[in-house]
C-alpha cells in the first residue's frame, strides 16, 4: 500500500481500512481508545492509554506528541480498580476493554514487554 502524500489521502486510506474489512471493528476500537479518557486522572491514562499506544505503535511515532509506556502491576490494579468501581465514563471504559481485546491484551494482568 502506497503512503499518502497528503493529510486527506491518509484519512480516505483509513476511511477505507475501516469500511467492511475483516479487522474494521478492531481497528476502530483501537483508535477510540488511544486518544484517552476524560480525565485529569493520570493515573488512569498511564495503565490505560499508554499501554494501547505502546501495544499499537512499538515505535512510538510522534513520541513529541503523546506518552507512551510499559506495563506494570500497580497499572494492572489501576485497570482492575477502574472496572471494578466503575470509576470514571463507562464510554471510555467500552473503549479500553475492546482495545485490549483487540489488541490481545490482558486487562486485568502485567503484559509481558513486546
Amino acid at each position: 500500500m502506497k503512503t499518502p502524500k497528503t493529510l486527506r489521502g491518509a484519512l480516505q486510506q483509513i476511511e477505507r481500512m475501516l469500511d467492511k474489512q475483516p479487522y474494521s471493528a478492531d481497528l476502530w476500537d483501537i483508535l477510540s481508545a488511544v486518544r484517552g479518557p476524560d480525565s485529569r486522572k493520570w493515573g488512569i491514562k498511564d495503565a490505560t492509554t499508554t499501554i494501547i499506544r505502546s501495544a499499537a505503535f512499538p515505535s512510538h511515532p510522534c513520541e513529541e506528541r503523546s506518552f507512551y509506556g510499559e506495563d506494570s502491576a500497580e497499572k494492572a490494579e489501576t485497570r482492575k480498580r477502574l472496572f471494578k468501581k466503575k470509576q470514571d465514563h463507562r464510554h471510555f471504559r467500552t473503549h479500553v476493554f475492546d482495545a485490549f481485546a483487540a489488541l490481545q491484551l490482558s486487562l486485568y494482568e502485567l503484559n509481558p514487554k513486546a
